[in-house]
């Protein structure tokens, strides 16, 4: 019999936000991968693993997705290439796989990349995590929406008049991918006229949480920082 392909939503940073279900699995795993960022060469520290870590029961066999935190996705795609096809070895021997993913393994998750890969060839378990627009909200503690209003889910990364466009059709958005792209997307607001209100998270659920007016955001965002804005 083959294994159990897990999907394992870990939460925004805090272990205490990591579900019972997705607690139960990591104490009881065989196998563990996750991505690790690749920066010059060299592979940095997993944060999925590390929230991870407290919950973790016995040893595991883990395996490590190194993906290059840049614009060019052919290196990622040859990644999980590589580990969806050291997955899929665990699986055929029987043993259930867990993909570790900060946040929701679905939205923005690198789980979603395993599992266009796997998604014919074995059973799979999606455990849904808090998702970091949830922290941002509650760190910020920040009603976004209500009633029959719209929320955009917003890339920083596109151009500047896409954003424009899919922030102006809501009543709320959450911009995600911040990183450098800070000046563009204040641009963005304050030509809509939402400058006033909208908020900067970063580190949403952990100790060194920091929440702010964006009007006070620094140029350079780090990569877990999310914009919130919501009709004045």
């Amino acid at each position: 019999m083959s294994g159990v392909l897990y999907g394992l939503g870990l939460g925004p940073g805090d272990p205490d936000l990591v579900t019972i279900k997705a607690a139960a699995v990591l104490a009881d795993i065989t196998v563990i991968a996750y991505v690790t960022p690749l920066k010059n060469a060299a592979a940095g520290a997993s944060f999925a693993r590390a929230i991870a870590a407290p919950h973790l029961g016995g040893e595991k066999i883990e395996i490590t997705i190194p993906i290059a935190m840049n614009e060019n996705p052919a290196p990622g795609q040859l990644a999980y290439d590589q580990a969806s096809r050291e997955i899929a070895g665990h699986l055929d021997a029987g043993r259930d796989v867990a993909v570790l993913c900060e946040g929701d393994p679905l939205l923005y998750g690198s789980f979603m990349y395993v599992l266009e890969r796997l998604n014919e060839s074995c059973k799979i378990v999606t455990v849904p995590g808090v998702s970091s627009l949830g922290a941002a909200a509650a760190a910020a503690n920040l009603p976004l929406v209500s009633r029959h209003q719209s929320l955009a889910v917003v890339p920083a990364t596109l151009p500047e008049a896409e954003i424009k466009s899919r922030i102006a059709a809501a009543n709320a958005a959450a911009v995600f991918k911040v990183g450098r792209n800070m000046a563009k997307v204040k641009r963005v607001l304050d030509v809509l006229g939402r400058m006033d209100g909208a908020i900067y998270i970063e580190r949403a659920s952990l100790p060194e949480v920091r929440v702010l007016p964006l009007a006070d955001a620094p140029d350079d965002a780090p990569y877990f920082s999310m914009i919130l804005t919501t009709e004045t």
